[in-house]
């Protein structure tokens, strides 16, 4: 009896809706179709919001300083050559020198570094966040974003991936 009461309470629990739980963001990759310029950020964000974390990281993200310090030049470093190979195949991607000259960001936020076979690896969350527009009174959001924790190349090449399916590029 008390196993049909709980199954019955869970039936009638509002589901959320299926944009939100398959993104796990407000905006949608397809907004990076037509856009091109892209900025790279790397650091570790020491901001946690529990009632907003995609605020809290877009407002950290929007505040920090495009150039990486101490040992996350590195990290910025590997990323950015995983990056230039899609760029310099491709065409459709090209850098921004910062925030102004960006449609996006490519973030890639350092939680930790694992040392796995006497070789050191950042890892962490990747983001993709559009700029907003204040004319079209679109605020900044997250589009797409990494589908767990992982060493920042496999981030981006999974984003690479996202990226070659959305504008319909070869391998």
């Amino acid at each position: 009896m008390v196993l049909l009461a709980c199954v019955v309470s869970v039936l009638g629990q509002p589901a959320e809706p299926a944009v939100q739980t398959r993104n796990n963001h407000t905006g949608n990759i397809s907004e990076l179709r037509d856009k091109q310029r892209a900025l790279l950020i790397v650091f570790k964000s020491r901001v946690v919001d529990v009632d907003n974390p995609e605020r809290a990281i877009i407002d950290d993200v929007l505040k920090a300083d495009p150039q990486p310090k101490g040992r996350y030049r590195f990290v910025y470093n590997e990323l950015a050559h995983k990056l230039n190979k899609y760029i310099n195949k491709y065409k459709s991607l090209s850098s921004a020198r910062d925030l102004a000259d960006a449609e996006y960001v490519i973030y890639f936020n350092v939680v930790e570094f694992r040392r796995i076979l006497n070789t050191i690896y950042p890892y962490g969350e990747l983001f993709v966040i559009v700029k907003g527009s204040p004319r079209e009174s679109k605020p900044p959001r997250i589009v797409w974003r990494a589908r767990k924790m992982m060493i920042g190349t496999d981030a981006v090449d999974e984003l690479v991936k996202a990226l070659k399916a959305l504008r319909g590029e070869g391998s």
